[in-house]
């Protein structure tokens, strides 16, 4: 048993080797030095991104030509030890006239910089995927030693040495320290939300969300030239057929549902109440092999518990439970 034991954690250690990422293990900006981390084919910073002037949490950032931050509870360490805090139309730049309330004119397209360094970019929702799928959806995997508690305690054998730094909020109030981790993606979901990676001290497994563009939460960069979801290595097409729990949930007024398949084909995603009636139609056409995500809009649903099932593939039939709040 020792022996099975040592081969599981050498094996670990060599899929999560926690190398730097190769020409470039540290480097300096803006004053700072900053680690590398190779996961997979992504070469990650392994710090929070900590840029710019500190506002106080209850100012809006600006668009003034001066990279702003927020430091949790308005302390200037906490930036140091966290990182900073930024809005998402801080945190790409206001690129194509971005902001928190008005999506980019032209939409985005390629990397987008924001406040990382040259050559990095703010990683786009499948990117988050691609390291999702890199760490096997396993957010301890991803969180620093000492970070979390039972079932979410990191272990950090991907090297992403993430903390738990919260968010500043509504209001201008800071939330969250030591709960959860949240980073921007660049990647918008409408005028006001856009696309979040979620760590939860308590959980295991690694959420997405849409937040509001308002909220100041964490940035990691990712290095120009790595692979996403959903691009044409045939590296990312996924090994077999899955229907993910949508998050959040409980929900109101909407929530997020990803799938993948492994083969090109007709695809059904729809939506049942208790009694077993259609109450949506998600998806409902052919589709290529990939990941994919389906916002859910239940506004016109009353509270209670719904059903979402997935066929694919002429026969792959899976059903998940989600529950509507208002």
């Amino acid at each position: 048993m020792k022996k099975i034991i040592f081969l599981f954690f050498a094996l670990s250690t060599y899929i999560y080797s926690q190398n730097s990422c190769q020409g470039v293990s540290t480097f300096t900006y803006s004053g700072k030095t900053y680690h590398t981390v190779q996961i997979g084919t992504q070469c990650w910073l392994e710090e929070n991104l900590d840029v710019g002037t500190m506002i106080q949490g209850n100012q809006d950032q600006t668009n003034n030509n001066t990279i702003e931050k927020y430091c949790y509870n308005d302390d200037v360490n906490n930036c140091t030890i966290y990182g900073g805090l930024y809005q998402w139309a801080e945190a790409v730049q206001y690129k194509n006239g971005a902001t928190n309330t008005s999506s980019p004119n032209p939409a985005f397209s390629g990397n987008i910089q924001g406040i990382c360094p040259t050559g990095w970019h703010i990683p786009t929702s499948d990117e988050f995927q691609t390291l999702s799928t890199t760490v096997n959806n396993n957010s301890n995997a991803l969180k620093a030693i000492g970070q979390g508690t039972g079932s979410g305690a990191g272990m950090n054998t991907s090297g992403f040495s993430s903390l738990l730094s919260g968010a500043r909020v509504d209001g201008g109030n800071f939330q969250d320290l030591n709960t959860y981790a949240n980073f921007w993606s660049s990647t918008v979901n409408s005028s006001s939300y856009a696309y979040d990676m979620i760590l939860d001290n308590a959980y295991s497994g690694i959420y997405y969300n849409q937040d509001y563009r308002d909220y100041g939460i964490s940035i990691r960069c990712l290095k120009d030239g790595t692979t996403a979801v959903g691009s044409d290595n045939e590296k990312e097409i996924p090994l077999e057929y899955s229907l993910s729990q949508n998050y959040p949930n409980p929900f109101n007024p909407s929530t997020l549902i990803r799938y993948q398949i492994p083969t090109s084909g007709n695809v059904t995603l729809k939506v049942y109440d208790v009694l077993g009636k259609e109450v949506a139609s998600l998806v409902n056409e052919y589709k290529p092999a990939g990941r994919y995500e389906v916002t859910f809009d239940a506004q016109n649903l009353t509270s209670g518990v719904y059903f979402y099932r997935l066929q694919a593939g002429g026969f792959f039939k899976e059903s998940k439970k989600m529950i509507v709040v208002k």
